[in-house]
């Protein structure tokens, strides 16, 4: 019998993969967002001039054993022939959206969006309103206001559309506001289609605790990117690097522990993503730009975190690889991440 492991990237394989049956013990509970299959879709897209089949992507992640996927999907998707496919392997689906790419200012177009997803059943569309880090893409606080701005103008326009449809949007803790400004914000709509994504491991890089990050938002969860992370420390501040679950130091059990008991409904959606680990330069005058009254205590027990949990092996890189290599990676990390799910999470 074909197992998981046995399906590897490359050539043929790539194509064959979409048709390889589910291991024996049955589909992983734990579905994989977009970011953990980029390498793929990036191929696939490639393959399919620029466009996401939704029902390729499926059959892929099936393939592999994952139980769901978070995907964007393209306006012209056919809803009829996802649905089947999705109903006929017991699999579950969520959107995703950019807020700030075009959603704010073509509104029809985003509620003909959100009710793509609620045709297919999604119960819940992750929502970011920022790409890129914070620490990072902001010289000034003024820059960082000035987005500030632009995010609440784009919940403002688009959170009305997504009651109309009556499907939550599960805003991502995304590398742009501390646990306590993302909990600001889901308290001033307080809306049940205002939720939380909730990522495992984003606001390390943000001197937040995670496992406070996981009890702030557990009131708020509509889904998650669950991650294991390993960190590693630098002349100034440390590397931060998604690893396969059981490889890093969170506490993965507990953290689901605490935001199951608050949504038994909650759906687990992976997001061990592939690339080179992240340097968070916390020891730098610019990566406190954008908030100078933020205490010292984050620095200093971020710190001591990082002392005393850093990685025992190196962290895993993979910009040295082709693309070919990068994609084999890659799937093998999904495949090892949904076996821990159909273990961890039965």
């Amino acid at each position: 019998m074909t197992t998981r492991r046995d399906v590897m990237m490359g050539g043929a394989a790539l194509a064959a993969a979409s048709a390889m049956p589910a291991f024996a013990q049955g589909l992983s509970p734990l579905g994989t967002s977009k970011t953990a299959l980029s390498h793929y879709l990036r191929r696939h897209a490639k393959e399919n001039g620029g466009r996401i089949d939704g029902v390729k992507v499926v059959d892929y992640v099936h393939g592999l054993g994952g139980g769901g996927a978070q995907l964007a999907l393209p306006p012209d998707t056919d809803v009829k022939a996802l649905r089947a496919r999705l109903d006929k392997y017991g699999m579950f689906i969520q959107g995703d959206v950019d807020l700030l790419t075009r959603h704010m200012n073509d509104l029809p177009a985003f509620e003909k969006q959100l009710r793509l997803y609620k045709d297919l059943g999604a119960d819940a569309v992750r929502a970011v309103c920022f790409v890129g880090r914070r620490y990072v893409t902001f010289k000034t606080l003024q820059e960082y206001k000035d987005w500030k701005v632009t995010a609440t103008r784009a919940l403002d326009a688009c959170l009305p559309v997504a009651e109309k449809v009556g499907i939550p949007l599960a805003m991502e803790n995304h590398k742009d506001r501390t646990i306590d400004e993302e909990v600001e914000v889901l308290q001033k709509y307080s809306s049940e289609h205002l939720g939380a994504t909730v990522d495992f491991g984003n606001n390390i890089a943000m001197c937040d605790d995670p496992m406070d990050v996981i009890v702030k938002l557990a009131p708020y969860a509509k889904t998650t990117h669950m991650k294991d992370m390993a960190v590693a420390k630098t002349s100034d501040g440390f590397l931060l690097s998604e690893v396969l679950f059981g490889d890093g130091f969170l506490d993965i059990p507990a953290m689901w522990a605490v935001l199951k008991k608050a949504n038994p409904a909650l759906k687990p959606v992976h997001e061990m993503i592939t690339r080179d680990p992240l340097p968070i330069p916390v020891l730098t005058d610019q990566y406190w730009a954008t908030w100078p009254d933020r205490g010292g205590v984050f620095l200093a027990r971020t710190l001591r975190m990082v002392e005393a949990n850093q990685s025992k092996k190196p962290l895993p890189t993979i910009s040295d690889l082709d693309a070919d290599a990068q994609l084999q990676v890659e799937q093998s990390n999904n495949i090892k991440c949904f076996e821990w799910g159909a273990k961890a999470l039965a």
